[in-house]
């Protein structure tokens, strides 16, 4: 009794599955479930479970009995159907309509999307070497500095240099443009004729507010306070519970180009001025931020430091950078239900975020005058991105042969644990961590990236390995390995 099956692919990655039923297997099935029927249905002159078959049809009718039987059949045929085709899904099936005699099942299947590189392998790039200047350390060392300083609130006016705490709010002055059309003052009214409250929609351009602060401590420092040297020229000599007002004009070639030539009023109250003194920048210095000895030991730490975070960075736009690149030619194809996927995993996220700040999920979205539905709608731009993204870089991994091993992976464990203290139960703790579960899904992400990134960077640099080469050599490891079975 073996199933026919049809099967049609359209244009999105979707498998029309139409499955058709013997009858003969529907009539045993409704047998089946007469049997069960017998059990539970009283029929006068027979006892429970002895009912015969056509009496009981005649009780319960026909096509009762079809319908809950081949209600009973869908999934067990479907995952037969699956099996008897060598199907596989690549998301959640969608059961799209029925014929109850003859019994024919029709699905939609996601196929797994399909993408095609087309010639990145063409693609060039030049890769700077990752370079840390000296100022990039004195700055870092400036850091270590300031969260070792001392600060103490003072009973004088404020001088270049200390902390304030101020209160209040800058604006920009806007310029009129000229017009020829003459302009006359007239009342807002709505539909009714009654004047209209637009006060505080014509009066608070949030555009325009550029400060806009209860109590914010402040560095007075020209070359590191975003508001320049005229905002401290005006704050300078002012004491605690002083207030004033004062215009400053940013200079035309200021690095904020929103602000650049243009003009703000201010509004400030000074709430308090506080001195504060750096610890000098010496071997005491180190010896505070850890365990060092010297200034040179700091120094080369915090070289070595901003060396892998800048390695990371550019590592990661490396990367992101290619992706993107192959993005821009490749061919993908996939079903909608890979989006919708995307999607569900975004509002899942979402929901644990409102969760942890303690919120239920039907309240904030109340709360938001919003849907789930409209939701889904404002992510669906972003998860086709991070799909695609997903599978171009998936693409990428399968064409260039990439694989994670178990040495790979046992090599990756031991580098991490040299981050770790010298605690041997703490470390035996973590390797177990790192070689199951969550913990190895981590790792061989990891190990994959870095793979992933060597290879795009010998793409860029024309210096790829053959991809034929590639693949000869993976058909011979599995030749090898199945000569070890």
């Amino acid at each position: 009794m073996t199933l026919t099956i049809h099967t049609e692919e359209n244009e999105q990655r979707e498998l029309k599955l139409t499955i058709e039923v013997p009858e003969d297997r529907v009539q045993k099935a409704m047998r089946q479930t007469a049997r069960k029927l017998a059990r539970e249905v009283s029929v006068p002159g027979f006892r429970r479970g002895k009912v015969p078959y056509n009496v009981l049809v005649r009780r319960v009718g026909k096509e009762a009995l079809r319908t809950e039987t081949v209600d009973e059949m869908v999934q067990p045929i479907f995952e037969e159907a699956l099996k008897q085709a060598a199907l596989e899904i690549y998301g959640r099936p969608i059961f799209d309509d029925m014929e109850i005699d003859p019994l024919v099942l029709k699905f939609t299947i996601p196929l797994a999307p399909q993408v095609d590189l087309a010639g990145y392998r063409e693609l060039r790039k030049e890769i700077e070497p990752v370079n840390i200047t000296d100022e990039a350390v004195d700055e870092a060392l400036e850091q270590i500095q300031i969260k070792h300083q001392q600060v103490e609130s003072v009973d004088r006016p404020a001088e270049v240099g200390d902390i304030v705490a101020i209160g209040g709010r800058g604006e920009l002055i806007l310029v009129e443009e000229e017009s020829d059309e003459a302009v006359t003052d007239v009342d807002v009214v709505d539909e009714n004729g009654d004047q209209t409250e637009d006060d505080e929609e014509m009066d608070e351009n949030y555009d325009d507010i550029i400060f806009d602060e209860e109590n914010i401590d402040l560095l007075l420092d020209a070359e590191k306070l975003y508001l320049g040297a005229a905002f401290v020229d005006e704050i300078v000599g002012l004491s605690a519970g002083d207030e004033k007002s004062f215009i400053i004009a940013f200079p035309d070639d200021y690095k904020d180009e929103e602000l650049a030539g243009k003009e703000a009023d201010f509004e400030i109250t000074m709430l308090d001025v506080k001195e504060r003194e750096l610890p000098a920048l010496d071997d005491e210095l180190a010896k505070l931020d850890g365990d060092y000895e010297t200034l040179d030991e700091l120094r080369t730490t915090v070289r070595e430091r901003l060396e892998t975070q800048a390695e990371t960075e550019a590592k990661n736009q490396l990367i992101e950078g290619m992706i993107s690149d192959m993005r821009a030619d490749a061919t993908l194809v996939y079903p909608p239900a890979a989006v919708e996927m995307e999607v569900d995993e975004m509002i899942d996220n979402f929901k644990q975020q409102v969760t942890r700040a303690g919120w239920e999920w039907d309240d904030y979205v109340q709360l938001q005058g919003n849907s789930e539905e409209a939701l889904r709608d404002n992510f669906r731009e972003s998860a086709i991105e991070r799909l695609e993204r997903q599978q171009v870089l998936r693409q990428f991994v399968l064409n260039e042969k990439l694989t994670v091993n178990e040495e790979d992976v046992t090599t990756a464990i031991e580098k991490r644990l040299e981050s770790f203290d010298d605690n041997d139960d703490f470390k035996e703790s973590m390797r177990s961590y790192f070689q199951s579960g969550y913990g190895f899904d981590m790792i061989s992400s990891e190990v994959i990236m870095d793979k992933a990134y060597e290879r795009m960077t010998a793409v860029l640099t024309g210096n790829a390995p053959d991809l034929e080469a590639l693949a000869a050599a993976e058909e011979a490891a599995k030749l090898e390995a199945a000569e070890e079975e």
